[in-house]
């Protein structure tokens, strides 16, 4: 294993609290189950919510750090303007601010992801060591899980804020068989996080059977989680990075593209079907519940607000606990979520990310390749639940948009902060 400093190691110098907020909110999330489980010991839960607030510090201090010297970063900007007309439709339609906060509290985390991106992506040694040890617990804790142990915070359940919160969530398939967490608080917290910290490793690796082998573990572990999204996603990404190279990188964008195009016909066109019915381990019968009562369930909600604007910002999963308690619905398609949230809006939104990532260039950058088959993981996980709500995969999802934005002259620009110079006008520098 060859590793190599990191050249961007000056994003960490100029947000230094925000990086390490974000690393500290991917480690609590990786060992959600075990560090629940550790507050709950000495009556501490609510301190769970320290990564929200240490986020929220970070871009605080940028912002702050930022407005003195006339300047600001670009994406703030933007992100300011959109969830202020989004929380304004979710205000109008709901007569509360809570669907607005609480969708804050769901797309800050990518923001400030998408504003570090090298950071993350691209760490510092040390951060990478760090990444390797959070990789290799989290692959030992689902074997223990899987063959041996039951970890004692699954099932677990506390009150926090007026509802009641799984510390672990004890999980079956359809046939009884255990969904595997490991460390983390369920099986969609390892599903989603060990895949991206896999491909981050091989950013490094240059040994082809060390690659082998940490692709096969992770996708076995994948197996024992259960989570067939994230099985299918990350095999299509393997192997889209398999066969791509520094000059083609064709079969990873048409896997991101197949991966776009399947989220979002899912929930449009395979509601009008009529599905079969099987049982087993890896059954089909929770894709089939989602397309005879998740999603119908999800237009049903969606289609009493106007579709040009939406629900509006948190107008529908895991905010109407607070605001609409009896139509809960999780929505479990990211692309649903997003038009739930933002109505028409979110096709511009979608094409934006879409256009951004296949506009990527080849080259010999290995990260660019490992950074691209991620976010195809994270896009094809995405056609079976809302993925951003999941604190971990809102900050890769902004780490991985936000790289492939940084790499890209023409759309550089949201990564820049503009400056305001009494001589000159304004004027942009890159982040």
């Amino acid at each position: 294993m060859g590793l190599r400093a990191s050249p961007n190691e000056a994003v960490s110098m100029q947000e230094p609290f925000l990086v390490f907020a974000l690393w500290t909110a991917i480690v609590l999330s990786v060992l959600e189950g075990a560090a629940r489980y550790g507050l709950h010991l000495v009556n501490a839960d609510q301190l769970i919510f320290l990564r929200d607030f240490l986020i929220l510090g970070g871009l605080l201090a940028c912002i702050a750090k930022s407005l003195p010297r006339g300047e600001l970063p670009m994406s703030i900007g933007i992100f300011t303007i959109l969830l202020l007309i989004h929380g304004a439709v979710s205000l109008a339609n709901f007569g509360t601010l809570i669907p607005a906060i609480y969708g804050l509290k769901i797309f800050i985390p990518a923001l400030c992801a998408f504003m570090v991106a090298p950071a993350i992506i691209n760490p510092s040694k040390r951060v990478f060591i760090m990444v390797v040890a959070l990789w290799i617990a989290s692959v030992l804790a689902a074997i223990l899980d899987q063959y041996w142990v039951t970890f004692p915070w699954v099932g677990l359940q506390v009150e926090l804020g007026g509802l009641d919160v799984q510390l672990g969530r004890d999980w079956q398939s359809g046939a009884s068989i255990e969904r595997v967490g490991g460390l983390a608080r369920s099986s969609i917290g390892l599903a989603v996080s060990l895949p991206v910290l896999s491909f981050i490793i091989l950013t490094r690796v240059r040994s082809r059977s060390a690659c082998i082998s940490i692709g096969v573990a992770t996708f076995i572990v994948l197996v024992w989680t259960t989570q067939k999204g994230a099985i299918a996603g990350y095999a299509l990404a393997l192997v889209a990075l398999a066969l791509s190279n520094s000059k083609s990188f064709a079969p990873l964008k048409f896997s991101l593209l197949l991966a776009m195009v399947f989220m979002a016909l899912s929930p449009t066109l395979l509601i009008h079907l009529d599905m079969p019915r099987d049982q087993g381990v890896f059954s089909f019968a929770s894709f089939i519940e989602r397309i005879e009562r998740m999603w119908p369930g999800a237009w049903q909600w969606i289609n009493r607000y106007p579709p040009f604007s939406g629900t509006g910002l948190g107008g529908i999963s895991g905010a109407q606990r607070f605001f609409a308690p009896e139509d809960v619905n999780a929505v479990d398609n990211l692309w649903l979520y997003l038009f739930g949230n933002f109505g028409y809006a979110s096709l511009l939104y979608v094409a934006g990310i879409v256009i951004v990532a296949l506009n990527l260039q080849a080259s010999k950058s290995r990260i660019d390749r490992c950074v691209l088959a991620a976010f195809t993981f994270l896009m094809f996980y995405g056609v079976v639940i809302s993925l951003i709500e999941e604190q971990s995969a809102a900050i890769w999802l902004g780490a991985t948009f936000g790289w492939l934005a940084h790499r890209q002259k023409a759309f550089r620009f949201v990564t820049q902060k503009v400056v305001a110079n009494k001589s000159n006008g304004e004027r942009a520098q890159t982040v």
